[in-house]
């Protein structure tokens, strides 16, 4: 959270990525799938990174409980399901690139159909459980803290739960300010 209020005042984060972003509309349009498929994979690993960081500098934070390695790949997931749910309504190729780069960057080969298949099984659940209608998104909470700790934990729920909720409407709305440039700068998503 620090890390991101500091990013905003120095606006460093955002001229990177409009650099980047500038850059993919001249490219062709197989090369600036996959070259927005890695720009956006780079922005979760630095989201779910600032939250492991963030949460392990708090004092009490229950989120010292996991293995740090267990929860930066379930927030990792989160966001690799908000890029879904914002980018991919019908074409796959982003989520696709973004998880050949997952099993590059942590391990296995290329297209590892066990990964791909767990990350959309969690998707799905996550998709399920988030109500974009009343706004209220406890089951998502819950059962990303459920993903996080294991199931019947003993763990303040409502607080991961809040946390993880906060976490996921601030990438959320990173990821719809992405979709925005994208699509001024005439990209077809």
């Amino acid at each position: 959270m620090i890390n991101a209020l500091i990013s905003k005042i120095f606006n460093t984060g955002d001229k990177t990525r409009a650099g980047k972003l500038e850059g993919i509309r001249d490219l062709p349009a197989e090369k600036a799938q996959k070259t927005l498929g890695r720009v956006l994979f780079d922005i979760c690993v630095e989201n779910a990174v600032s939250f492991v960081t963030d949460e392990f500098r708090k004092e009490g934070s229950h989120f010292r409980k996991p293995d740090k390695h267990k929860l930066f790949h379930e927030i990792l997931a989160v966001n690799f399901w908000l890029v879904d749910k914002k980018f991919c309504k019908k074409e796959k190729y982003l989520i696709d690139e973004m998880h050949n780069l997952y099993s590059l960057a942590y391990g296995g080969p290329a297209g590892l159909p066990a990964a791909a298949d767990t990350l959309r099984n969690k998707y799905k659940i996550y998709h399920e459980s988030w109500n974009d209608i009343t706004g209220h998104q406890d089951g998502f909470g819950l059962k990303a803290t459920e993903f996080i700790f294991g199931e019947g934990a003993e763990v303040p729920a409502e607080q991961t739960s809040f946390w993880i909720i906060s976490h996921a409407y601030e990438s959320m709305k990173t990821f719809s300010d992405i979709k925005k440039r994208c699509r001024d700068q005439g990209m077809k998503l």
